[in-house]
């Protein structure tokens, strides 16, 4: 009965959003399911210098500036002074900015010379889902200057709001909120689907063109269980879905959207950690998000059916 009734929702949910985009809108939408046919930027990136590119970013250790650097650039470019706290961050420098009027930021920076395309990508996609509703996205603030990110002697960054709330994977999991996490994603990528960014093509490791060739790490698996399931699961893309991969919509997409990169907000589901987003299927966004929460094998679904009706 509920995955009845779930599924009815979705129903609802779907025709719902449809119906809010009106006839220009959703004529551009089709205009860019098929340059994205056209353009099939999945032949790029299944090339093997985009692999490589891609996979030299992965083995380049993390660098970081030094800490009176942060202060020095977020005084520079933007007049402001707080106290700064450094955050955990896979690639670039992530600082909590902490002003004296109480406000909470985030600057991001690196001095890796790839960082420069991706922090245009993250800083433009942002941007452009300013005034976007239906969920919640950190908002880039500009530099004096009024640029959306900065580059000084080898450093680059940019300087965002932060999101107040809950990552995903630390809130009570119910049907209700996985129906409002896929309702919030369908939104989003309803979003992004409308906005023109810079760098949408730059060498992502994690871009689904890449997924073929990433059995070239699988010496890296933990031998056992986990190693033969992925092999399978690569196996059945490499069969089933990478001959068709081109035969569905294509956009700007998220790429990331884990319960660690969702929060759980008093004004929606925010969405955060804009650096894995690339021009990919449509589809992986909500592909991405119901893997995660699949974790009853007792459903059908094993409980991604909230998320995909939502």
């Amino acid at each position: 009965m509920k995955d009845t009734i779930s599924n009815r929702r979705g129903s609802f949910e779907l025709g719902a959003c449809i119906d809010l985009v009106p006839d220009k809108e959703a004529g551009q939408r089709n205009s860019s399911m098929a340059a994205g046919r056209d353009h099939l930027p999945c032949a790029a990136a299944s090339t093997e210098a985009y692999f490589r590119a891609a996979a030299a970013i992965l083995a380049m250790r993390p660098g970081s500036s030094e800490p009176d650097m942060s202060a020095a650039l977020l005084k520079r470019h933007y007049g402001l002074a707080g106290s700064i706290t450094t955050l955990s961050s896979e690639v670039e420098r992530t600082d909590e900015v902490n002003l004296s009027d109480g406000r909470q930021l985030i600057l991001k920076t690196s001095t890796r010379p790839e960082a420069i395309d991706s922090f245009r990508f993250q800083t433009a996609a942002m941007a452009g889902l300013q005034g976007a509703a239906g969920f919640v996205a950190p908002e880039v603030l500009r530099t004096s200057s009024g640029a959306l990110m900065f580059e000084q002697e080898g450093v680059c960054g940019y300087l965002q709001t932060r999101i107040e709330g809950i990552p995903l994977h630390r809130a009570m999991s119910t049907p209700d909120l996985l129906f409002r996490t896929g309702s919030a994603l369908a939104r989003l990528n309803l979003a992004l689907e409308q906005v023109n960014v810079p760098a949408a093509h730059r060498p992502v490791l994690w871009h689904v063109g890449c997924w073929s060739r990433l059995m070239e790490l699988e010496q890296y698996l933990p031998s056992g269980s986990i190693a033969d399931s992925v092999r399978v699961a690569m196996a059945e893309y490499a069969e089933f879905v990478e001959p068709q991969i081109s035969n569905v919509a294509w956009q700007v997409t998220h790429n990331d959207p884990s319960p660690f990169n969702m929060m759980v907000t008093g004004q929606g589901m925010g969405f955060i950690d804009f650096g894995d987003g690339c021009w990919s299927p449509r589809i992986q966004d909500l592909a991405i998000a119901a893997s995660h929460v699949a974790t009853d094998s007792t459903l059908p679904l094993g409980g991604a059916e909230h998320p995909i009706a939502g």
